[in-house]
């Protein structure tokens, strides 16, 4: 099933890049793979992605997975159903991003930019806040979170979010323009393709400055957009 999820979903690799890379990363459960359509729950994320028709049987096959905390559907008309039926607190449509390029960009050096520790958790949270306070400290103390420094103060972050997707990209408000989110974007780019990683991002249509700062970098952008659901 793995095999066959991977050719389905690579027709269209940059769509779809949030599915694709749970599965090559092998912490992911595929509940379907056919041409009807694909479902694959990440388990370190505990999220839920689909690309399903716009059906009730589909908003039974996403309800009936076990230990969901969110869902990414990549259909809009099935995202407005599901979430008629399944009332979510936060529904966010965005973009994927994806970097197909083999080298990372070149950016100016502006700041300094390290992963961070345990040491760092507190400073970070009073500096940079984050709406889900939780989900930054566990990504702290995981070492997926990365700052950025000018003169020894913390000028911004960013960090991996539990299923692989780039994000959490905040610039301190005394250090923007200076090009400090484009040099956090571009480090995280570099540690992935270290990894062998395929980078990706989400950005919401309406962020002019994500959409700009993403094309800058030259990630490839998807046709489409997705909804996700918490």
């Amino acid at each position: 099933m793995r095999e066959t999820a991977l050719s389905l979903l690579r027709r269209d690799s940059v769509a779809y890049m949030d599915m694709i890379y749970p599965i090559l990363r092998g912490e992911s459960d595929i509940i379907q793979a056919d041409e009807d359509g694909q479902v694959v729950f990440d388990r370190p994320s505990s999220l839920v992605f689909a690309n399903l028709p716009d059906t009730d049987g589909s908003v039974q096959k996403l309800m009936a997975v076990r230990g969901a905390r969110g869902y990414v559907i990549h259909s809009d008309a099935l995202a407005d159903r599901f979430e008629r039926i399944v009332r979510k607190k936060r529904v966010m449509r965005v973009t994927q991003v994806v970097y197909e390029q083999k080298q990372p960009p070149h950016v100016a050096r502006v700041c300094s930019v390290r992963r961070l520790t345990e040491e760092d958790e507190e400073e970070l949270v009073k500096t940079l806040p984050y709406d889900d306070e939780e989900e930054m400290r566990m990504l702290t103390k995981t070492g997926q979170m990365y700052g950025a420094f000018i003169a020894g103060e913390f000028a911004g972050r960013i960090g991996l979010h539990p299923e692989g997707c780039m994000g959490l990209l905040a610039v301190n408000p005394a250090f923007r323009r200076r090009g400090v989110g484009e040099a956090l974007e571009a480090h995280l780019i570099r540690e992935l393709l270290s990894r062998g990683i395929t980078p990706y991002g989400q950005v919401r249509r309406d962020n002019a400055a994500s959409m700009a700062l993403s094309k800058a970098l030259g990630f490839t952008f998807s046709d489409g957009e997705m909804t996700i659901l918490f």
